[in-house]
């Protein structure tokens, strides 16, 4: 058994710590900045006239463009 967790260890050694020394800003982007960036709103609900490309930070909102 102990030589399963060593190896499992070792798997998340080997993968994850140079995924996050390759990529520090994953998980780190704030999504209604970059709605707004693409000239978007954050709202609950689109317009007919609007297109939902994304969410924004939570789920329930949306990122809505005009057509």
């Amino acid at each position: 058994m102990k030589i399963h967790l060593f190896f499992f260890i070792l798997l998340l050694w080997v993968t994850i710590l140079p995924a996050r020394k390759k990529y520090p800003h994953y998980g780190s982007l704030d999504l209604r900045r970059e709605c707004r960036k693409g000239n978007g709103r954050c709202k609950l609900e689109c317009q007919e006239n609007e297109i939902r490309i994304a969410y924004c930070m939570r789920p329930a909102t949306h990122c809505c463009l005009q057509k």
